[in-house]
């Protein structure tokens, strides 16, 4: 059973979609048997599924080991332990390489003001020979901001620190010796010269001569080369501090995936109550428990319709795919497709995306707690079209797969139908270690369910899988920083990048789009659907009235909608003969069952 579709649809929306189960479809398993012989049985049925053509994928998994179990310990809940020290040293070395990149960048940033003003110095004195009179006087004015700054620099910073003979200590007696000193060229030494130039005495003139001799070689032998020399060893250390933080950060990713899928059953409410309900006793019996939750669709033809198999699919424009103008404008700007290329393969039914997959997509974002956007509606459907082409190889002269699309692989050809057979198989595994040695294994199934599922609702169970990824990339995003909380809808968090968030929080500093509240218009009502809807109510006006079942006036949308003549006597069977009866079957022969065939 899906953690989100749980509903029928069949009985309140008619062919709208399906999400139905035969009632014999649903069964209990409990196999005991040898060390390894049920794991064996396990990956045996996950391959021969694969064979099978169904696409097979794990939605939820936990372990529960008991401290006795002292090597299983070892292997999976101290490996844990081990892991999250290991989380700790990479979070702190991060943190360290962060304040490192800090303090040199505050380094950098003085230097690179430094060298703007020695920049301005030299692109003046260029200007200064060029023949147009605008340039000369660009370039003198430039050449004068930069001396002016530096000579700043040179009484602040240097000439503070002769004590009583500096410039700041004297201008008690000479009260504008400062603007007399920021007035001189370089070549302003000799003091009669000064005195006259700038109509000042000759005693200021010879200490204003002095200074700017020592200023002439602070500037050009001292401070220059000694800038130049630093800056180049700031950036070094700058840039290796930032790679490090990025490495730091790629190299610390493997260590929290393998963290968080190591899911410790008493972390949670209900393995917590399970654990204190169990037989086991924990304090005296070494045993291990861990719980797999696998999901698995393949489509399949009923009677009469969809008979074909597809080796390439139609392209249709993105729209008639169900998309609105909202989500293709959001998809251009996520670079999903192109503002000049809108067409998308075709599945067996379109709109694919109809009102059954939007009606169950918050649904989707409250289970996972997280947001789901028009991209991830996207993958999901892209998934799907290119789990139909799994064979394309062979009739597109060669094409590697990587251009086909991502999850494109070998496999049985699938038939090209809206309708699919999915199986929810939740493996509950138990290894029992006793006082003599002995150790044996137990396989339950708890409750393995087959279902009928249209084209729509498989595209909902693609979504959960992208949410359920999504978990894991937000966790180890937040987990390093490299994700902030933007806002929550709901008790739904919204995470983007750190660069994103600076821009929603302060838009007109960092160049983002500030919220101006504008309401987005829908698209234009469909008449047909609206048609559609009027003929669906007075169906069922005359259901609840008079008690007549007309199901085709109840009807709409592009899926069955006969329970009795075409779900139970024909899509079930289906249903029953490629998904219930092979894994029973397959699971009663590898568990030695006399007389059963697959």
């Amino acid at each position: 059973m899906s953690n989100v579709v749980k509903e029928f649809i069949l009985d309140t929306d008619p062919g709208m979609g399906i999400n139905a189960n035969p009632f014999e479809s649903e069964i209990y398993l409990d196999l005991t048997g040898p060390m390894g012989s049920l794991s064996g049985l396990y990956y045996s049925l996950m391959f021969q599924l694969g064979k099978n053509g169904f696409f097979v994928f794990k939605m939820d998994e936990s372990i529960n080991v008991s401290p006795m179990f002292k090597q299983y310990w070892e292997l999976t809940i101290h490996q844990k332990e081990a892991l999250e020290a290991q989380m700790k040293s990479g979070l702190a070395q991060i943190a360290t390489a962060i304040h490192d990149y800090d303090l040199v960048s505050h380094d950098l940033r003085k230097y690179q003001e430094y060298l703007d003003y020695y920049t301005k110095i030299e692109k003046g004195l260029k200007l200064l020979k060029a023949k147009k009179k605008e340039e000369a006087e660009e370039g003198a004015k430039l050449q004068k901001e930069g001396l002016q700054t530096l000579r700043s620099v040179f009484i602040d910073q240097v000439d503070a620190h002769t004590g009583d003979i500096s410039i700041r200590s004297i201008t008690q007696r000479w009260p504008t010796i400062i603007v007399d000193f920021m007035r001189l060229d370089d070549k302003d030494t000799d003091q009669k010269k000064i005195s006259e130039r700038y109509e000042i005495s000759e005693a200021e003139g010879a200490v204003l001569g002095t200074k700017n001799k020592l200023f002439v070689e602070w500037k050009d032998n001292l401070f220059k080369p000694t800038l130049k020399e630093r800056y180049q060893n700031v950036l070094r250390l700058t840039e290796a501090r930032k790679t490090s933080i990025e490495k730091y950060s790629e190299m610390l990713k493997p260590v929290v995936a393998r963290y968080k899928m190591i899911n410790d059953s008493l972390e949670g409410g209900g393995g917590r109550a399970g654990s204190l309900k169990a037989f086991f006793p924990a304090a005296s019996q070494a045993f291990s428990i861990d719980n797999t939750r696998i999901w698995a669709i393949l489509p399949f033809a009923p009677a009469e319709k969809y008979k074909v198999t597809r080796d390439y699919l139609d392209e249709i424009p993105i729209r008639k795919a169900g998309f609105t103008r909202d989500q293709i404008e959001e998809l251009v700007a996520g670079k999903k497709i192109s503002d000049r290329d809108m067409l998308v393969p075709a599945l067996p039914v379109e709109p694919s995306i109809d009102e059954i997959v939007l009606r169950y997509l918050p649904k989707v974002e409250n289970y996972y707690k997280v947001k789901l956007n028009a991209g991830d509606i996207y993958d999901a459907r892209k998934r799907l079209t290119n789990l139909f082409l799994r064979k394309a190889l062979e009739t597109r002269g060669g094409e590697s797969y990587s251009k086909i699309g991502e999850f494109v692989a070998p496999g049985m050809t699938w038939t090209y139908s809206p309708y699919f057979v999915f199986l929810d198989l939740p493996f509950e595994r138990a290894v029992i270690k006793l006082p003599n040695g002995t150790e044996m294994e137990n396989l339950m199934i708890t409750n393995m369910t087959v279902q009928n599922r249209t084209q729509n609702v498989v595209i909902v169970t693609l979504l959960e899988l992208i949410a359920r990824e999504k978990q894991m990339e937000n966790y180890i995003g937040q987990l390093l920083g490299e994700q902030g909380l933007v806002s929550e809808t709901g008790s739904i968090p919204v995470f983007k990048e750190i660069s994103e968030v600076a821009k929603e929080r302060y838009p007109e500093i960092f160049g983002g789009k500030p919220d101006e509240g504008k309401e987005k218009k829908s698209d234009q009502k469909n008449m047909f659907a609206e048609m559609d809807k009027l003929r669906t109510k007075f169906g069922k006006f005359l259901d609840n009235t008079f008690g007549l079942k007309f199901d085709i006036l109840r009807a709409r949308g592009p899926y069955e909608f006969a329970v009795d003549d075409r779900l139970a006597e024909m899509f079930q069977l289906e249903t029953m003969y490629q998904g219930y009866l092979f894994v029973l079957r397959y699971l009663q022969r590898g568990s030695g069952v006399p007389a059963i065939r697959v």
